[in-house]
């Protein structure tokens, strides 16, 4: 068994990337391109962007994993990034977690009233879980992160309303736009991986001005240095 750990950094754009990894600034000059795989500095492996939305990052990730996952430089993929966390549920700004399981919260009906109901209801099927893969090899900083639940949307809570329904729904913690597309495609591949996300903002009414992406990247960043 390969116990190695040679990560794969997924990310959705480049945003997340550079506040994750600044120094790939000074040899990366314009954005880099959707499935671009760059190598870090000092041996720290290698990072990737794919995409924002489950669609578009699922497929760049399918392509990607077809042409390495035999023989690819790395040994896992990390995805990570920012999130959103839903009020009530014990986190805060700045907190960086570990996204153990996904469920995608907008697949499902609007009904008449307004509300939602989750395609598992209307199918009668239980809810789709996806989940990490076993923490074999990583760095003691990723197994001594909070564990969450995750949900993956294409479309980001904007009210309180919509909050409450989703945990109520779901029981998750924060709120994200890849990660069910993430642990899918790589368990589909055999490839092992892991999510990592640092709370940007609450999953609840829209107000951009409250939002702390620079400071939940260098939360991130501080993660990663410690690999």
């Amino acid at each position: 068994m390969d116990d190695r750990f040679v990560p794969l950094f997924v990310f959705a754009s480049n945003v997340e990337l550079f506040g994750t990894f600044p120094e790939c600034k000074s040899f990366v000059q314009n954005d880099i391109r959707l499935g671009e795989i760059v190598e870090l500095p000092d041996d720290r492996g290698f990072a990737v962007v794919l995409g924002v939305g489950l669609l578009v990052f699922s497929t760049n990730l399918s392509v990607l994993l077809s042409r390495f996952a035999a023989e690819g430089p790395f040994t896992h993929i990390v995805l990570a990034g920012i999130c959103g966390a839903y009020p009530g549920r014990g986190l805060n700004i700045g907190d960086v977690v570990r996204v153990e399981s996904e469920r995608v919260g907008d697949l499902g009906v609007v009904e008449r009233d307004g509300s939602f109901t989750p395609w598992n209801r209307v199918s009668g099927s239980s809810v789709q879980v996806y989940e990490s893969s076993p923490l074999r090899g990583v760095p003691a900083s990723l197994e001594r992160l909070k564990a969450v639940s995750g949900l993956t949307v294409n479309c980001c809570t904007g009210t309180s309303a919509m909050a409450a329904e989703r945990v109520l729904n779901f029981d998750v913690d924060v709120e994200s736009m890849e990660g069910a597309a993430c642990f899918s495609v790589c368990r589909a591949f055999g490839m092992p991986c892991l999510e990592i996300r640092a709370v940007s903002n609450f999953a609840s009414d829209r107000d951009k001005a409250s939002w702390r992406i620079s400071e939940a990247l260098a939360a991130l960043q501080s993660l990663v240095n410690s690999f």
